[in-house]
């Protein structure tokens, strides 16, 4: 080829050169050479000419050779600079082309090449100019790519080819190298490196990869998106159908692979959704396409596909169903509106709820179920808090389609799209109509007494706070009247719960019967009642209401059957004068109507100022007598009580009396009531039975046994305590015969609570205690309940007693009590006896027993001891103080 000519011409030049130098060296040698030489010499010179010519006309044709080339051809000589350079260099590199020769290649690369180059070698000596000739030289033969500055100036890419050239003798002569432009084809693999990019990309923000498998090789590729999706390390990855189907959820494997063969068979694409199965349960959801290519004859040679990750989607789509479930099976009715408020959709409960169908609501706006309950300000407040917040709830009034007016509750929420602007609005509300009744109810529950309608404690405390409050800014009065039911327990207790709550209710409306509009009648508790009499204008006002409301109750009360008697008691607290509060005012009028009590009921009594004292004496009272068994301040004293045929001592009553550290001797009458009226009496009576049973037991067992130990019984123990286990037990610890122990009820009491007292009466008795009516006379005995009582004596009170014989109307009443109670065969015992002539009288009538002063005073046990002992030397039996 050209080379190889190019290297033959220059050995002719090089042969004729060195034949040339000889010639004239001989001929400098001598001056003797002949013409001959002269000649020869001559004829050698000509030869050189004719072989330089040859040689420039050889290069011509090499030049002309190289310049048919399209590449880049440049041939280097053994110093690594440019000999020869064709034609498509000058066209390519432009000036840096003209005067190329003598130059070195690396001078048209970029520095960073160069640098790149010198670095691939070792330290060269000063005299190597080209670090690329030097790597063409040390390869041998030497391909790359570089870059050259191109006519315009800018950078063209050049795939050099380079090649050693050599003499016959294996001398190096230089290189020659070929650069082919490979610019083109550069931007050809960056735009596909791009597309691969951009397709990498895209597959990565789709969820999606590409795959593979060579059905003749059983080889699966995967994109790097497949392996993401499948979290599947590459390098472990056993790249086949199998190792693919291992990765799949095992209760889906058999499904995916039926759909592939399937494909494969009938030569149709597939398209599955499938499940992937990782550690810990966790599931992702794929969606698979696959296409299938076939040789000619029919058999597949390899399939292509898609794997995306649709576990967002598929999760998204459950979302949206169950919100579609929720929107369309909410009991809550839901619209959803543009941001103009025309209604989009509606839900089923929306129809229900206010009477407007899909199709009737639907391009319409919310203003369809105005009411007209809310004024302009409402609705301004309403797209405020929208505006704001993006959200509003609260109560709303709307219309049905029917007309009738509904009350909701509904939460508004502003939807917003990417751009931040308003897209829908979403309304949720729900009916509370039975919410509100609901409320309504708890309100008059929480307001007003269940039993008689009448506002309770709370309502009646809001009530008379208001009315105190219009008083103080009119200067007007207002009356406070507490009421208390006389002997209400005693109804409730013998005929029974039912019938007492049906007195309450008419007690209830008998009191708003009797009062203005603007009063107000309220129950506190129990049989407590108590009125506010608003703008009296003196305290004559509220005596005047007191007055009727006492006359109204001189009518029996109606109530299933029977016609009820009740007493009314009514303490009356004047506001300002009586306390500036609702606190105050009650307390003052509970003291009135304490003293209204005390005056035996019945009547009415204004708080007085002094009536503080007494109160706070009575609540001192009370607490030390809860005090007073545990201090032991608690003693019994004995009241002897004596036969009036022989006089024998035959019995004791016992008696409690009170001895205060402070107060001293404190009288029965004093703090009895205020012990009944606190509960109190339950537990100082079943003290002072224990005392009067061990003392009676203790006298038994020293030898002076006596027929009876007598023991008041309060009203309260029968009522609140349960009396019948109580002295059961007191008998079984004292170890006191049951016979000895006599229980003394008052009349006025046993007669109030006949029905049911019989009960525990006949209870009693049945332990074998006696039984004794004490205060006999004082009270309204019926004879046919009398006579059925289980008792066993009749005790004369001592008003009867007192003024005997000289009193006819107690002489006859005493000598009446006397012959009904042997009718009865029951004896008779009368108290208070202090003067021989009572004694003769009742003697004379008959009496059983009697005791009094006349014999001797309650004393304490030792003092009875020696009374007993005195007695007993006294001729009659008697032994008086």
């Amino acid at each position: 080829m050209v080379s190889d000519e190019l290297q033959r011409l220059r050995t002719e030049v090089e042969a004729l050169r060195l034949a040339n130098t000889a010639l004239e060296t001989q001929m400098l040698a001598g001056a003797e050479q002949s013409d001959a030489m002269l000649r020869e010499v001559e004829v050698q010179r000509n030869a050189l000419r004719s072989a330089h010519q040859v040689q420039r006309t050889l290069s011509g044709f090499v030049q002309r050779v190289m310049d048919t080339a399209g590449s880049l051809v440049i041939v280097l000589g053994p110093d690594g600079r440019v000999r020869l350079a064709n034609r498509r260099c000058e066209e390519a590199l432009g000036e840096a082309a003209r005067d190329l020769e003598g130059r070195v290649l690396d001078e048209l690369l970029p520095v960073d090449e160069r640098m790149v180059l010198a670095s691939s070698l070792p330290p060269l000596p000063w005299e190597v100019v080209s670090p690329l000739f030097e790597t063409v030289r040390r390869q041998g033969n030497y391909s790359a790519e570089h870059r050259m500055a191109g006519c315009n100036g800018h950078y063209r890419h050049y795939l050099f080819d380079a090649a050693m050239l050599h003499d016959p003798q294996g001398k190096e002569e230089g290189a020659v190298v070929n650069a082919t432009d490979i610019t083109l084809l550069k931007r050809q693999e960056s735009r596909l490196r791009r597309s691969e990019s951009l397709l990498k990309e895209a597959q990565r923000l789709a969820l999606m990869g590409s795959w593979e498998l060579d059905l003749v090789g059983n080889k699966l590729s995967w994109s790097d998106e497949v392996f993401r999706i499948f979290e599947i390390d590459p390098k472990r990855f056993g790249a086949s159908y199998d190792a693919f189907l291992a990765a799949i959820h095992p209760e889906d494997r058999a499904r995916v692979n039926q759909a592939y063969t399937e494909s494969l068979r009938t030569r149709q694409e597939y398209d599955l959704v499938h499940r992937l199965l990782f550690a810990e349960g966790r599931v992702k959801w794929v969606h698979e396409r696959c296409a299938t290519h076939y040789a000619d004859d029919g058999s597949p040679l390899r399939s292509v596909g898609t794997v995306q990750d649709v576990t967002a989607q598929r999760e998204a789509d459950e979302s949206l169903r169950l919100a579609a479930t929720v929107f369309d099976s909410s009991l809550n009715g839901i619209l959803i509106t543009s941001p103009k408020g025309n209604i989009l959709r509606v839900n089923q409960a929306f129809s229900e709820i206010t009477g407007y169908s899909a199709a009737e609501a639907v391009g319409q706006t919310p203003r369809l179920l105005k009411s007209e309950q809310h004024d302009t300000a409402f609705y301004q407040a309403m797209w405020a808090s929208l505006e704001q917040t993006g959200s509003w709830q609260g109560e709303i009034w709307d219309r049905h389609r029917d007309g009738h007016v509904i009350p909701m509750w509904q939460s508004i929420t502003a939807v917003r799209d990417a751009q931040g602007e308003v897209s829908h609005y979403i309304g949720i509300f729900f009916d509370i109509t039975e919410q509100k009744r609901a409320a309504a109810h708890i309100d008059r529950l929480a307001h007003y007494d269940a039993l008689t309608d009448l506002p309770n404690r709370l309502l009646f405390t809001e009530r008379c706070t208001h009315a105190l409050e219009h008083a103080r800014r009119k200067s007007s009065q207002v009356a406070l009247m507490f009421l208390d039911l006389d002997h209400f327990k005693h109804v409730n207790d013998s005929l029974g719960h039912p019938v007492g709550d049906a007195l309450l209710q008419a007690v209830a409306q008998r009191l708003k019967q009797q009062l203005r509009e603007e009063d107000t009648v309220a129950r506190l508790g129990g049989d407590e009642f108590v009125v506010i009499l608003e703008q009296v204008a003196s305290s004559a006002d509220a005596e005047w209401v007191a007055r009727k409301l006492l006359e109204s109750f001189a009518e029996p009360f109606p109530v299933r059957g029977h016609d009820l008697s009740l007493g009314l008691s009514i303490g009356i607290s004047i506001y300002p004068e009586d306390g500036e509060d609702v606190t105050n005012l009650v307390k003052n009028a509970d003291i009135a109507l304490y003293r209204a009590k005390e005056h035996g009921r019945g009547n009415f009594q204004f708080f007085e100022a002094h009536l503080t004292q007494v109160a706070a004496e009575r609540l001192y009272i009370e607490g030390e007598l809860r005090q007073a068994i545990r201090r032991e301040e608690l003693t019994a004293f004995y009241q002897p009580q004596h036969t009036l045929s022989d006089g024998r001592l035959v019995g004791a009553e016992a008696l409690l009396r009170w001895n205060h550290p402070e107060l001293g001797q404190v009288p029965p009458d004093r703090f009895i009531p205020i012990a009944e009226d606190s509960g109190l009496i339950v537990s100082i009576g079943e003290w002072i039975l224990a005392t009067a049973c061990r003392q009676a037991k203790a006298w038994i067992d020293s030898g002076h046994p006596l027929e009876r130990m007598a023991v008041n019984l309060s009203g309260v123990q029968i009522q609140r305590g349960d009396i019948v286990a109580t002295v059961s037990r007191v008998l079984t610890e004292t170890g006191l015969p049951p016979e000895t122990l006599e229980l003394e009820i008052t009349e006025t009491y046993i007669m109030r609570q006949a029905e049911r007292d019989t009960r525990v009466l006949e209870d009693l008795r049945d332990l074998g205690v006696k039984l004794a009516i004490d205060d006999f006379g004082t009270g309204q005995s019926s004879l046919g309940y009398l006579k059925r009582l289980p008792v066993d004596k009749l005790k004369i009170d001592r008003s009867f007693v007192m003024d005997i014989p000289q009193d006819a109307d107690d002489a006859a009443i005493t000598r009446a009590i006397v012959a009904l109670g042997h009718s009865l065969r029951l004896k008779v015992l009368a108290e208070g006896v202090e003067t021989p002539e009572q004694e003769a009288f009742l003697k004379e009538l008959g009496c059983d027993g009697v005791q009094g002063f006349y014999y001797s005073k309650p004393v304490d046990a030792a003092a009875f001891e020696a009374y007993r002992d005195s007695a007993l030397s006294h001729p009659d039996g008697q032994a008086r103080q």
